[in-house]
């Protein structure tokens, strides 16, 4: 399935295109979508949560955008986007389907673009191999990063990622790869192609089908729970991918609080 976003942003243009994905991966097993021409500033686990919420799907989701990160070893000029993935597993609920099931959401770089440019906006460091300045030389500076390129996680095998999110998600949609893209102005958004790929556990499970699956998940998924709930008895932290945000979000349910600076700036991008 195609949805092309016609220059507006991803989110429309991925739910429009999420009935079809859903129709064809529980009709065959699984589906790919394509998100063609589309301008993305919101976080990818949006775009896979809701499939396996609502829909008992696996999905995964690979993006790319501008040029913002070097290849590692030896790289000095942005060559990658920060390029993020996200995927969501399906969990049982106690009247179904689980309204939090297993996600991630993260770049392939060291940091996320945004992260490093808060870190700019209020004087922070970054952590060392986040990002080398305009020199090549390794900063923990945000600005001097900013001007500079931002580095791959987990060096090489960050930089692989990279180039596998280039190919999934520019070269099946034409849409441009990060280093097309990278002369485009640093204020405006960055278009890019994304591709979802959804797979029905009740026709691709090897045997019992969507139950046979989810008792294999909530079998791996309750251990390290169970692990989670030790370590913190114990002092330490051992929290699993998506636990914080859904924990905000129960709690922004009974209301949340910024500080004034943050509601100032808030007001004054609405004026």
């Amino acid at each position: 399935a195609i949805s092309d976003a016609r220059g507006g942003f991803s989110s429309p243009a991925c739910v429009a295109g999420h009935p079809l994905l859903i129709e064809k991966a529980k009709a065959s097993g699984a589906a790919v979508l394509l998100i063609r021409h589309a301008f993305h500033f919101a976080a990818l686990w949006q775009d896979v949560e809701p499939l396996a919420a609502k829909h008992g799907l696996v999905a995964m989701a690979f993006l790319n955008s501008k040029a913002f990160v070097a290849h590692w070893p030896g790289g000095l000029r942005p060559l990658y986007g920060t390029n993020p993935m996200a995927f969501a597993c399906p969990r049982r609920g106690s009247d179904g389907l689980s309204q939090e099931p297993f996600v991630f959401d993260q770049a392939t770089a060291m940091m996320a673009r945004g992260d490093m440019m808060l870190a700019a906006r209020d004087g922070e460091a970054i952590p060392q191999f986040a990002a080398i300045d305009a020199s090549g030389q390794p900063t923990t500076d945000p600005v001097a990063g900013l001007q500079g390129a931002q580095l791959p996680m987990a060096g090489h095998k960050g930089t692989s990622l990279s180039i596998m999110m280039e190919l999934l998600a520019a070269s099946f949609t034409g849409d441009a790869f990060a280093y097309e893209a990278a002369d485009e102005e640093n204020t405006m958004p960055t278009q890019h192609g994304e591709m979802i790929i959804a797979i029905d556990p009740e026709r691709c499970t090897a045997g019992g089908g969507r139950e046979a699956f989810l008792n294999r998940v909530e079998a791996l998924l309750q251990t390290l729970e169970a692990d989670a709930k030790a370590a913190e008895a114990e002092g330490r932290s051992m929290r699993l991918p998506s636990q914080r945000r859904f924990a905000a979000r129960r709690k922004a349910e009974e209301g949340f609080e910024i500080d004034e600076a943050l509601l100032a700036t808030c007001r004054a991008l609405c004026d």
